[in-house]
């Protein structure tokens, strides 16, 4: 290359580092553009004004403010007061390109993300999202105003909805409820009551948010005396077949301790600690009240998967 040709290809590097990259460029909403050498951290992101949302895979939606100077990018999430920061690489068109290779597409057809965003109830766990291997079908379970909100993917539903949206699911799949704060053990109640009926009696709880990509989980089971399960189905307005029971099931709390056994009452955070006084094998019920925080439940729950052995006979149940 000559000594004017290069001088000229300089010319062009200058001043395409120096094109500064302004609000009014990135307004709008972005599509990620698949990629075979990066993963993508949010397949949508939309700019308004000082206001942005980030949406990933989970349709867990991220808000927050931001600025664009000296061609980056800047994102203060209202969220734990996360900072994203990444470099503006080329802006041409409606293709905008940024580190760590990701390519965005301006969608023109959609002006905003449509699902609300909410705080997970924030209990810890010792497990992660990110560790599952496998097909996770997702149900937001949070509250609005005061009012329970269910959210499957990006559609808003209703208890007496859930089978139509679980039918869906991939056979393998397994369900992933986003736990919102505010949300009380009576509530989760009366969603275990529905995911039984349709023979989902295992769930993971998505608790809390750490960092930008990672959530805490916690795997329950799900116990429901078989006859109240009959009732509950019964009074549906919508009539549906209930799924034979499991071969453990047990129709009632009478017929389980008829023989003997005894029942332990959790009422309170303090009550936890008779779960470390069990020591004897014979049935045991632990019969939790609704008003018990679902923090306590969690840890309730916890210390007998940390406890039960196969030998033990422990059935618990949401008074």
């Amino acid at each position: 290359m000559n000594t004017q040709n290069l001088l000229s290809f300089l010319a062009i590097l200058f001043f395409a580092s120096c094109k500064k990259v302004t609000k009014n460029e990135v307004q709008g909403h972005w599509i990620a553009a698949p990629s075979e050498y990066s993963e993508t951290r949010f397949w949508g992101i939309h700019f308004k004004e000082d206001k942005v949302e980030l949406m990933g895979d989970d349709w867990f939606k991220e808000v927050g403010t931001y600025q664009v100077e000296n061609g980056q990018i800047r994102i203060q999430l209202e969220r734990d007061d996360l900072v994203i920061e990444t470099e503006v690489q080329s802006l041409e068109a409606d293709t905008l390109q940024i580190s760590d290779g990701l390519t965005y597409h301006r969608h023109r057809d959609i002006t905003s993300v449509d699902v609300e965003a909410y705080e997970l109830i924030g209990i810890p766990t010792k497990q992660f999202l990110s560790e599952e291997k496998g097909l996770l079908y997702l149900i937001h379970f949070y509250k609005s105003d005061g009012n329970i909100q269910i959210r499957c993917g990006d559609k808003m539903a209703t208890l007496e909805d859930l089978p139509l949206f679980l039918e869906r699911r991939h056979s393998r799949s397994r369900v992933l409820v986003f736990v919102g704060k505010g949300i009380r053990l009576k509530d989760l109640k009366s969603l275990y009551y529905r995911l039984a009926s349709i023979g989902q009696l295992n769930v993971y709880l998505g608790t809390k948010r750490e960092g930008l990509f990672n959530t805490h989980i916690f795997k329950d089971k799900i116990d429901i005396w078989w006859e109240d399960l009959e009732n509950h189905v019964a009074n549906l307005k919508m009539k549906q077949p209930l799924p034979p029971p499991p071969p453990m099931a047990f129709r009632s709390k009478e017929k389980y301790l008829q023989k003997g056994g005894r029942v332990v009452k959790i009422a309170s955070g303090k009550d936890l600690q008779k779960i470390e006084e069990l020591t004897e094998k014979e049935r045991t019920v632990i019969s939790i009240s609704s008003n018990l925080p679902v923090e306590d439940y969690v840890e309730l729950k916890k210390r007998l998967a940390e406890k039960e052995r196969s030998d033990w006979a422990i059935i618990t149940e949401i008074e």
